[in-house]
């Protein structure tokens, strides 16, 4: 008998060849994947460069996964925006990582070159952040879902994951722990990245710029057996900092401003011929980063100069392995089990020995296991699950002696889904968690005169509900009810040099949902309303001691809530023009702390009032493509505390690019980013070395070039 892909080669069209691929039933992405690269390997490589390329008028249909099941964007209550690989080619030339092409997401707001989002006025590093995170550990509020490996503290906010080779990014707004887990109480980011093809293909990228950025990528793809495929990835970005440390007396050391990754990863695809309905995945990475803690300026901030003597940097490595396994019994049920083990080594350099230096060591090894029962279109579906995980860290921190930490987190889930087609134009979607999570955190400090022996169990059930009513075939709206919830934790107050223990905090959101697909599916819309009523919501306090020195630590406030409005629209105005905008409105407010009642009736902390993104995408001729963005970002305050000094103003930027495909396997780009050099503040805050406000700032303008292409 032939293997199954030797049998792709005869067929005369595309849907013979997926005709056979739903008769051996292959179960999962993986499998679909490689049949549409197989039949259209210059799409899979190529990401849109040559203009209309002979697209259709209407837009492509949207697939989200996050949520644990495949379903259209249409049919998704969750707030979600989707990158996808063309997108990413075409509108993000020049962004290297996550972080760079996230900028114009409803809702969602970077505050500096390095570190986690905010969503929704969350704070996705957690609870605790700055030096609190070396006292009292901490746990992200949004996870970042990296092929199924979640990526810890230290990755999230100093890392950098590549958008190489990635089929799509979701980005979920609003609390995702029914599916994701406890630190997905502000959102979620899924990075989907390419499967390996039974084709053989390849595509590369080179890239320089402004500030010696630089970029080299490559991707491989291809049968090494009748029955395996692999695909091997590598991108490699940097640039120096665009901060000019003028002090004479700035102590470089062991510590490198300059930004670096180095990212590579190999998948294997498995399909056995003699076990029909199998699939197993297995992929390797390897991540190497550095980042400074930040890239802030001294007054007069426009300058890009800073008289700090000293500025951290970041040096990490994390290894990852992940065995994807899926088998499909038949009858629309379908087992697939995720097994992950994860090794980071962190090292922080202050220039200074003894100042500051850190050394973080993390393993993490988990399993999700799930059964799924139909698809979104028979009339009862759902699926069922299992995941555990257990992180353990051991951090050491020089900083006027020795402080020392051992920390062990387990987490255990069970959830599970059902999706009830009440009638033709009604769906009811419920979900449920069980969340536990166990943290155990011991070790002693010098600035504290007792040890850390902290151990204490949260759990919390999750539930969602959903209600969609499908008033044209066009047209779907609905509500959307899910509680959210982040475990507690410990900090360190360095005023009564005690440790303060915080509770954990809940969120219940509550939306309206409409998606539409207008003027013969030229035209999306996909719009949320929400409101969100938080309990126990958990603050990270900064108090200035002294000039140059300052502490944080982290409480909870009663109640505090936070209400808002996103929309996102594509619009394919005409068969090579087409138009991309975003508007997310946000309000929030504390209502409740007893503990510090200074900060009752308070914003949150860079919770901006409403930000927007319009993009345009314009094929001048089938070789050419010119493509621009637009973005604007309403103020905010920097702190909890609402002060008027670290107030931040609006900014509005704007980025160009170009795309020439000199042949069909060859493209020449270009990009300014900040075409007009708008230097604005994003984030204040005291200076800890020098005393004085120092601020974060927009990254200058920024110009390149760039070849792609495939063989």
């Amino acid at each position: 008998m032939m293997a199954t892909f030797e049998k792709y080669e005869s067929f005369s069209s595309k849907e013979d060849a997926v005709k056979l691929c739903f008769h051996r039933r292959l179960p999962s992405r993986a499998g679909a994947i490689a049949l549409s690269t197989l039949m259209a390997p210059a799409g899979a490589f190529a990401q849109g460069a040559s203009g209309s390329g002979g697209e259709s008028n209407a837009l492509e249909a949207v697939v989200v996964s996050g949520e644990k099941v495949r379903r259209e964007l249409k049919d998704t209550a969750s707030s979600v925006s989707v990158k996808a690989d063309k997108d990413l080619a075409r509108q993000e030339s020049g962004n290297a990582s996550v972080h760079e092409v996230l900028h114009d997401v409803p809702n969602v707001v970077y505050t500096d070159t390095v570190g986690a989002p905010i969503i929704r006025g969350q704070d996705t590093q957690g609870p605790n952040n700055g030096q609190n995170v070396f006292w009292g550990g901490t746990v992200p509020r949004a996870t970042i879902n990296l092929d199924g490996h979640y990526l810890n503290y230290n990755e999230m906010f100093f890392g950098a994951t590549s958008v190489w080779d990635v089929e799509s990014i979701e980005v979920f707004r609003g609390p995702q722990t029914t599916s994701q887990g406890a630190n997905a109480i502000a959102g979620a980011i899924v990075v989907n990245t390419k499967d390996p093809s039974f084709k053989r293909e390849g595509a590369y990228q080179l890239e320089a710029g402004d500030y010696h950025s630089r970029r080299a990528s490559i991707a491989v793809s291809g049968p090494v057996g009748e029955e395996l495929a692999a695909r091997l990835a590598v991108d490699y970005s940097g640039r120096d900092t665009f901060i000019d440390y003028t002090n004479p007396q700035f102590q470089r050391g062991q510590a490198d401003q300059d930004f670096r990754a180095l990212n590579a990863r190999m998948k294997f695809l498995w399909l056995p011929s003699r076990i029909p309905g199998l699939e197993a995945k297995f992929t390797y990475s390897h991540n190497d980063s550095n980042r400074p803690s930040q890239e802030a300026a001294s007054a007069p901030f426009n300058a890009l100069e800073h008289w700090t003597t000293t500025m951290p940097s970041w040096k990490q490595k994390t290894d990852t392995g992940i065995l994807d396994l899926s088998y499909e019994l038949g009858n629309g049920v379908r087992l697939v089990n995720q097994s992950q083990y994860s090794r980071s080594s962190v090292q922080r350099y202050t220039g200074i020995p003894g100042e500051g230096d850190a050394d973080i060591r993390q393993n993490n090894v988990s399993n999700e296991f799930r059964a799924l029962v139909g698809s979104d279109k028979d009339r009862l579906s759902g699926f069922g699950g299992v995941y555990y995980a257990r992180t353990g860290t051991d951090e050491s921190l020089l900083l006027r002696g020795l402080s020392a930490f051992d920390d062990t987190k387990k987490n255990l889930g069970v959830f599970g889904e059902l999706n009830w087609r009440l009638a033709d134009r009604w769906t009811l979607t419920s979900g449920l968690r069980y969340q536990q999570d166990e943290v155990v955190r011991t070790g002693t400090s010098v600035l504290a005169p007792t040890a850390l022996d902290y151990t204490k169990t949260f759990s919390a059930l999750l539930p969602k509900l959903s209600l969609a009513y499908a008033a044209t075939p066009r047209w779907t709206v609905g509500a959307l009810v899910s509680r959210g919830y982040n475990p507690g934790g410990v900090s360190l107050n360095l005023t009564s040099r005690q440790w303060a223990y915080f509770k954990k905090e809940s969120i219940w959101n509550y939306e309206l949902f409409s998606r539409a697909s207008l003027l013969d599916d030229r035209l999306m819309l996909n719009t949320n309303l929400f409101y969100m009523d938080m309990r126990d919501a958990q603050y990270n306090i900064p108090v200035v001691i002294s000039p140059g020195v300052a502490q944080s630590y982290t409480i909870n406030a009663e109640k505090a809530h936070a209400y808002g409005f996103e929309l996102g629209a594509d619009y394919r105005a005409l068969d090579n023009l087409r138009i991309k905008a975003g508007v997310g409105v946000l309000r929030t407010r504390i209502e409740e702390m007893g503990s510090n009642p200074g900060y009752e009736h308070n914003r949150f902390a860079r919770s901006p009032g409403y930000n927007l993104s319009l993009g345009v995408s314009w094929d001048a001729s089938p070789r050419f493509n010119v493509s621009g963005q637009v973005r604007h970002l309403d103020g905010y305050y920097s702190d909890t505390a609402n002060t008027r000094a670290y107030a931040v103003g609006s900014n509005t930027i704007a980025d160009l690019r170009m795309t020439y495909a000199y042949s069909a396997r060859v493209q020449l780009y270009g990009y300014i980013k900040n075409v007009f050099d708008r230097r604005a503040t994003t984030y204040l805050q005291q200076n800890r070395g020098i005393g004085g406000i120092e601020a974060s700032m927009t990254a200058p303008r920024m110009i390149g070039v760039g070849v792609r292409g495939t063989f």
